[in-house]
This record gives C-alpha cells, sequence and structure tokens, in this order.
C-alpha cells in the first residue's frame, strides 16, 4: 500500500508543484509535529567526515552534489521508493542507498556535509550524516517538525540560517543550522514552492505553482512582499460571442501558473529565474468554445521571468508576450512550449539556464543574460520520462538530470561543445535500483505520465495536459471562460472518490464521463481504453497532502465550528452532508447564476481541503473562504445570526475536513 501513495504522491512534487488568476489567496499554514522527533541530537557526531558540498551550493533540489575525496557524488531523492540513492557522477555507478523515514521532496547539503531531506508527506525534515566511505548508507541524526507539507530547501549565504517551504501549510520557516532549531515563521500565499537567498542574505525569493505572484520575504523584518510576475500579450486577438476576431487587437493580460522551480546567478546581475507559464483563461463574462477564450490565442505560453534582485521586479521583456504570425494564422509551432517546468539550474562557466520540462520530456538550455531567456533558446536535449531534477556540476562541467517517471538519472558533459551550438549532449544514462513493481503499479505509472503529458494530440490541441490545470493534482486557482459560462478549476486529489456526479453542473455521472467532455473541450482526439482507465486509475487515487499527526492547538474552536455547521440554525450540514463525502451529489439554485451561465443550478461540491483552494464557487468570485460565509446567507445555509466567535469557530471546521 505505501508503495502506491509513494508513487501517487510523486504529483506533489513533480507536477512537482505547488499563480489576480491562478490563486491569489493565502492561507496559514497549520503546524504538525513529525513522528519520530526525539531528544536525538541534529548536530554531526564525526566532524569533518564524508563528502562535502560544492562550493557555493546553497539550494535544495530532487538531485544535489556533493565531494567525496576526489569523487563527484550526486544524491538523488527518489519519491517514489523513499530512499536516497547516491552515484559517482563520473562513472554512473551507484554507490549505495539510504531509507527515509518519509517520501522526499528535495534535498540539500549542508556546509559541514551533513544532508537534509525535506519530508513531504511527514511535515518534518530529516538530518543525515554521511560515512567516510559514500557507498555507506548516511546515518539519521534527528527529525524535526515543520507546517504542513515542506517541499523546498535553501541556506543563507553565511551558512547559518535553513529556509523550508511548505507548500500546503503555505509558510517559510526558518531553521538554526548548527542545531535544527526553529527560529521564526513566515505566514506566505498558497502553493509556495523553490526558494532562493539574495546574494547579501536579506531576503528570500519564493515561487508559487498559483497566485501569479513571487513573495519577496525580508528576512529580519520577517515580512512578506508580492511579486506580480503575471504578463501581457500585446496586440492579441481574443474570440468574442460576435466574430472571430470581434473586439480587436489590444493588450491580453496573462497570469502566471505552474511556479515550480526557481534559480539564481552565482557571478553576475543578481538574476533570479522563475520557469512558468503565462495563462489566458478567458473573460467570465463570455462563453468560449473550450477552455480559455479560443480563437487565435494559444491559451498557455511558456514564460521565464527575470527578476531583478535589488528592485525585486520582473523584466517586462521576461513576462510580456510578443505576437507570433505562426500563432495568428493557425500554423503549428516548430517545437513545443515547456508547460510544465520542473527544476531549473544555472550553469556560471556557461552563463546558460537549465530548464526541465515535465510532459515533453526535454531540458531546454537559455542565455542567462538575455532580457528574455524564453527568446534566447541555445538548445534542447530529450531526456528519460519525467524530469523532476537538475544539478550542475561547475567542476567537472558536467549537468545532472534525474527523470522520476523512468528511474533514470542522466549525465551531461557541459564542456565538450561551445554552450551555443545547437547539438544535443551526449548523456550518460543510469538506471537507478528499484523496489520490485506490481501489475497495479504498471497502470498507475501510465497513468501518471499521461496526467502529465504535455503536446499530446490525444489530450488537447493546444499543448495542455492534465496536470497545466491540476498542478499536483489540485488547482489552478483559476476561472477559464467555457460554453457554459466561467468554470472554476476544482481539486482533484482528495475529492473524487465518492463525490460523483462531476462537473459544475453535475452531468458527468463517472469520471470518463466527464474526462470525456474535458478532453472534447479541449480538442483532443481521444485515448485507447487501456488509457483511458489507467488515467481514471491514477486521478481517482491522487492523495492530498499527508500528514500522520494533526495539530491539536486549535482543537476547542474546531470542535465549536463543527456544532454550528450540523446546527439547525445555520444549515451548512443540509447539503454538505459529512456521511456522503461533503456533498448531497445533488444540483441546486442558490442564486449564484453568472451573466454568461447557461445553467442557473449547480452541483453540491464536496468541502474536503476546502480551506486551501480559494477563490470560491463555480465562477471564483469569493478570494477567501470568510467572504464566502458572509455572503451565503440566505442564499445555502444562514449565516447572518452568528457571532464573530462562531463565525471564527465555522471557518476553522471548514478548515480541518
Amino acid at each position: 500500500m505505501r508503495k502506491s501513495v509513494a508513487v501517487i504522491g510523486l504529483v506533489a512534487a513533480a507536477t512537482a508543484g505547488l499563480a489576480a488568476g491562478c490563486g491569489s489567496t493565502g492561507r496559514g499554514g497549520a503546524e504538525a509535529k513529525a513522528p519520530g522527533v526525539g531528544e536525538r541530537s541534529c548536530g554531526r557526531v564525526r566532524p569533518g567526515v564524508g563528502a562535502k558540498p560544492l562550493a557555493g551550493a546553497r539550494q535544495g533540489s530532487v538531485v544535489a552534489l556533493a565531494k567525496a575525496g576526489d569523487k563527484t557524488i550526486a544524491y538523488v531523492a527518489d519519491e517514489d521508493d523513499g530512499n536516497l540513492h547516491t552515484v559517482d557522477v563520473a562513472t554512473g555507478k551507484e554507490l549505495g542507498t539510504t531509507p527515509l523515514g518519509g517520501t522526499p521532496s528535495q534535498i540539500l547539503v549542508a556546509a559541514d556535509g551533513r544532508v537534509v531531506v525535506a519530508l513531504r508527506d511527514k511535515a518534518a525534515i530529516e538530518v543525515l550524516e554521511p560515512e567516510a566511505d559514500p557507498a555507506q548508507p548516511l546515518a539519521s541524526r534527528c527529525t524535526v517538525p515543520t507546517p504542513v507539507e515542506p517541499v523546498a530547501l535553501a541556506t543563507t549565504p553565511d551558512d547559518g540560517t535553513l529556509l523550508v517551504t511548505s507548500g500546503w501549510g503555505a509558510a517559510l520557516t526558518a531553521y538554526d543550522v548548527a542545531n535544527m532549531g526553529r527560529t521564526y515563521e513566515v505566514p506566505l500565499p498558497r502553493e509556495p514552492r523553490s526558494v532562493v537567498v539574495s546574494d547579501d542574505g536579506k531576503k528570500a525569493f519564493v515561487a508559487h505553482v498559483v497566485g501569479s505572484r513571487m513573495s519577496v520575504v525580508d528576512l529580519a523584518a520577517k515580512r512578506v512582499r508580492p511579486v506580480d510576475v503575471g504578463g501581457i500579450e500585446e496586440g492579441g486577438f481574443r474570440r468574442s460571442k460576435i466574430s472571430l476576431f470581434g473586439g480587436g487587437g489590444g493588450e491580453i493580460e496573462r497570469r502566471a501558473c505552474q511556479g515550480f522551480a526557481l534559480a539564481k546567478s552565482t557571478d553576475f546581475g543578481g538574476r533570479v529565474f522563475a520557469p512558468q507559464v503565462l495563462v489566458d483563461p478567458g473573460r467570465a463574462e463570455e462563453r468560449s468554445e473550450g477552455y480559455g477564450s479560443g480563437g487565435a490565442n494559444p491559451p498557455e505560453v511558456a514564460s521565464v521571468a527575470v527578476v531583478d534582485e535589488d528592485t525585486e521586479q520582473p523584466l517586462a521583456e521576461s513576462v510580456n508576450v510578443k505576437p507570433d504570425v505562426r500563432q495568428l494564422v493557425g500554423v503549428a509551432r516548430p517545437r513545443s512550449s515547456c508547460l510544465l517546468p520542473r527544476a531549473a539550474a544555472i550553469d556560471p562557466g556557461s552563463r546558460s539556464l537549465f530548464v526541465s520540462c515535465l510532459g515533453s520530456d526535454t531540458v531546454i538550455e537559455y542565455d542567462a543574460a538575455a532580457a528574455d531567456p524564453q527568446r534566447a533558446e541555445r538548445r534542447r536535449f530529450p531526456v528519460a520520462a519525467g524530469p523532476t531534477g537538475l544539478a550542475v556540476d561547475p567542476e567537472g562541467r558536467r549537468l545532472v538530470v534525474w527523470s522520476q517517471f523512468d528511474r533514470t538519472l542522466q549525465i551531461a558533459p557541459l564542456g565538450a561543445k561551445d554552450a551555443t551550438e545547437a547539438e544535443a549532449p551526449a548523456l550518460m544514462r543510469v538506471g537507478l535500483s528499484r523496489k520490485a513493481q506490481t501489475a497495479a503499479m504498471a497502470d498507475l505509472e501510465l497513468g501518471r505520465r499521461l496526467f502529465h503529458a504535455s503536446g499530446d494530440a490525444r489530450i488537447s490541441n493546444d499543448g495542455r495536459a492534465c496536470a497545466s490545470c491540476h498542478p499536483d493534482g489540485r488547482d489552478d486557482a483559476l476561472t477559464w471562460a467555457t460554453p457554459e459560462g466561467p468554470r472554476q478549476t476544482p481539486m482533484l486529489a482528495g475529492r473524487l472518490a465518492k463525490t460523483a456526479p462531476y462537473g459544475w453542473t453535475g452531468r458527468g455521472d463517472s469520471v470518463e464521463a466527464h474526462l470525456s467532455e474535458t478532453f472534447g473541450r479541449l480538442g483532443g482526439a481521444g485515448l485507447a481504453r487501456r488509457e483511458i482507465d489507467a488515467l481514471i486509475a491514477f486521478a481517482t487515487t491522487l492523495r492530498p497532502p499527508q500528514v500522520e499527526t494533526i495539530d491539536r492547538s486549535n482543537d476547542a474552536l474546531v470542535q465549536r465550528g463543527k456544532s454550528v455547521f450540523h446546527s439547525a440554525q445555520t444549515g451548512c450540514g443540509t447539503c454538505h452532508r459529512e456521511e456522503g463525502a461533503w456533498t448531497d451529489h445533488t444540483p441546486h439554485d442558490v442564486s449564484s447564476r453568472a451573466d454568461a451561465d447557461v445553467a442557473a443550478t449547480f452541483d453540491t461540491p464536496s468541502l474536503r481541503f476546502v480551506g486551501g483552494t480559494a477563490p470560491y464557487f463555480h465562477d471564483g468570485r469569493y478570494a477567501t473562504l470568510r467572504s464566502l460565509l458572509l455572503d451565503a446567507d440566505g442564499k445555502m445555509g444562514s449565516t447572518k445570526h452568528l457571532s464573530q466567535e462562531d463565525l471564527d469557530a465555522l471557518e476553522a471546521y471548514m478548515r480541518s475536513l
């Protein structure tokens, strides 16, 4: 059973991922105590023994490099098996494995050689110490609690502070590297992912999967400043209800999503690079033929936002979409876009930015000195399926790529060719050890690949994958124009089982029926029978954030909120029935019909994980859960009579579901 949980958990790290649009509402992280936290010291038992980090390596990744004597070794976080692999980068030989206490998301080698691992499903970081022989398993020193779902790591330039971002917990937490004691915590907007620290150590830059934003955290003042990394499309054409080119040309706002990765230049210019996707979901007041505005505008365009470390603003050139005649006349683009970026790394020797593209199984090399790296592509090369980790060895002039789906480590020479040449480097491919698989696992593996398949015409005609709108199996926090009116993307993970019918109008009596309608709107040609079954199996077993122990500090408030929720006076439990997976499986008219809506009745959505899925309602009209509760009086339940204390309790209870 653990095996299937681990494989499905990859969606969280590979599509790791936690984006006006792509969700702009924050959520404080509930602190959860991790199992196994004891009195053991987190410090080194044998200082100076074992591998050390490469110079200047202070950002976590799925694959991290270190020096063990004259050897360069790679530590690889294997999410599927919960292991840490150790590989000799020069020979490609797997030296050994270390079992971990949970599902790893990122790893970081501290200055003294200790290896820190973020355990995504345990709300904890694990600290390990290397042995003199890199082939020996690392020794676990301690496990330290974090907010829910730690996903990314970084250290400050003085190597004294470890920063941990927590995706579902929506927080940045700081620890003293010497003893791993917690020093402070800063709440963040929803779905944070990668983190890098400025050269002066005064601020941290955090990517977000949703929200069209980057967060800049003042580490001294403990304050967060938002940076808008969305863009515009100049001269864009938008389909109107009247004519194909009605509305004419002009600027179209594009919202940033898929902010999983960050990279920072180390030897020039104080630049922070944020691979992302710029999205045009269409106008909520207009209907469309599919999902988005339709017509000549591609709904999603790859982008690499370049944020200046000092001004904290993106270079306009990097986030503005340029008109493309091939797109306007419907001619296929010669190369697939990187619509699911998942990892990024800088090669200071060639001033190159490398980005791994999940779904198309490609690594793209860009000119990191360009104002718009997306338009300064140097070369691209195919890799094994599911590239989720990148690391650059500046001494050995090598790029190391970890592909989780194929369980393959690839090592590419960087110095053999001029970085501006178009030829792909020769890759050394190393298949790493794995636990025995079952037939059921094979179907889930196939479903996982299909879920992340961007550029597959059987799924969509514009490059979108299932993971484009459901990163990490969750939601993009966007409201899309559709043939039936505006539709906010729902979360999938943990919300499909026993919640039929599907779709906001409740027409899909099964996942397959709803999937068929979705493929039709995306212009997909359709999948073979076995592929459909595999995709449904994967989607219906997607798991939400896993925490084995729960913070009980607000139990009294939650219990009070439960009574309010189920009271006859409030009536929330009438439609959102606990025994029915928090829905009554029935459409209702709750006076929520928007101007572009065809119908007035909408299916009762499940309230599972509602606290982390803002905005709310079928058209995303409510930015926060509190605003929904205040405005819902008389439309679906009654809240007008509630005191401030009861409203607080009701919201706390709903966030606990």
